[in-house]
């Protein structure tokens, strides 16, 4: 008669014996791993590393070792286009452009409006 070997324990039983805590911290790094896929529409990733190696001393024992590695997507962020000024500078405006309005205009903006209702009293020179 052949002697069937019993089927191992769950790796997560096992990893939760051997290893405790290292399942639930497994298994937050998943939460933020699966939260951040979401957000971001982007792949992400869990690895969980077990290392094994022999005891010392010759003893019928093995050393295990845990290693968990996240690669938690991250938004696009949007570049902002800038121009290059004569002095080598970044500018939100072009200054090759002619502006639209002056100094001296945009001073004398703010006299002419009603802030608390947007309304334009009256134009500026008419």
């Amino acid at each position: 008669m052949v002697e069937e070997k019993e089927s191992p324990p769950s790796l997560a039983m096992m990893l939760a014996r051997v290893r405790p805590g290292t399942d639930i911290e497994a298994a937050e790094a998943l939460r933020k791993v699966t939260a951040a896929v979401q957000e971001t529409g982007k792949v992400g990733s869990l690895v969980l590393r077990l290392d094994v190696k022999p005891a010392d001393g010759g003893i019928d024992a093995v050393v295990v070792t845990d290693k968990l590695t996240t690669k938690i997507p991250e938004k696009t962020r949007i570049g902002s286009l800038a121009f290059i000024t004569s002095d080598g500078d970044l500018s939100r405006t072009d200054p090759s452009a002619m502006p639209l309005f002056t100094d001296e205009d945009i001073r004398d903006a703010g006299a002419h409006v009603d802030y608390r209702t947007g309304e334009i009293k009256e134009a500026p020179g008419a």
